[in-house]
């Protein structure tokens, strides 16, 4: 339950950043557009997490299997493709945004976890009955 109280937290956090962002208009819709299937993604990963908090089974061991796998791919994609991530590594440099990067990713690692210990690590939740 820590860790779905910890992601839930975090994952506010983040849309309350974007809020204050689009009301001082540093954030526009096409920012939206770009960022609303990785948004889509990361807030359906709560039904997981919920899953391993209460011990129930949501959707198929299979289907958070290949969440998870989509999931740890967007993390690479990401920083690739995203132009935000792009004009940050132009503004600060490559180590410093790569830096800022890996906080994200180290602040999300209880999700991550949760995410993986649900898809690979549950058995008695998966098992037949």
């Amino acid at each position: 339950m820590l860790i779905f109280i910890y992601t839930t937290l975090i994952l506010i956090l983040g849309l309350t950043n974007k809020v204050m962002q689009s009301l001082s208009g540093d954030y526009g819709i096409s920012q939206l557009t770009t960022d609303l299937p990785l948004i889509l993604l990361t807030y359906f990963g709560l039904v997981a997490i919920w899953g391993r908090a209460k011990q129930q089974r949501f959707f198929s061991e299979f289907c958070w299997r290949v969440y998870f796998v989509l999931l740890m791919v967007s993390l690479i994609l990401v920083p690739v493709f995203d132009p935000g991530i792009q004009s940050m590594m132009q503004e600060l440099g490559g180590p410093t945004a790569i830096v800022a990067y890996s906080v994200t990713i180290v602040v999300l690692a209880p999700y991550y976890w949760g995410l993986f210990s649900y898809a690979y690590g549950q058995k008695r939740i998966w098992a037949p009955t």
